[in-house]
């Protein structure tokens, strides 16, 4: 399976929309507990990580497109 911009683009909109609907229970009955804290803590270090991987999946790509047209260019 091809990941694709739009698909990434969708999988972080569905876990926003998701957070968002969490929070509210979160505010209202989970304020203390630590299950909920560690499970948030590890979301976010995975979202993290998850954004720094996309960045550097643009980044390799603009750096090819880069070289291929320097390519063209010296022909």
């Amino acid at each position: 399976m091809h990941i694709t911009p739009s698909m990434i683009k969708k999988a972080h909109l569905t876990a926003s929309v998701a957070w968002i609907i969490l929070a509210i229970p979160s505010v209202i009955w989970w304020k203390s507990s630590v299950l909920w804290v560690i499970i948030i803590s590890i979301y976010a270090n995975i979202v993290g990580h998850l954004s720094g991987y996309t960045a550097a999946r643009a980044d390799e790509a603009a750096e090819q497109d880069e070289k291929e047209k320097q390519d063209k260019d010296q022909s």
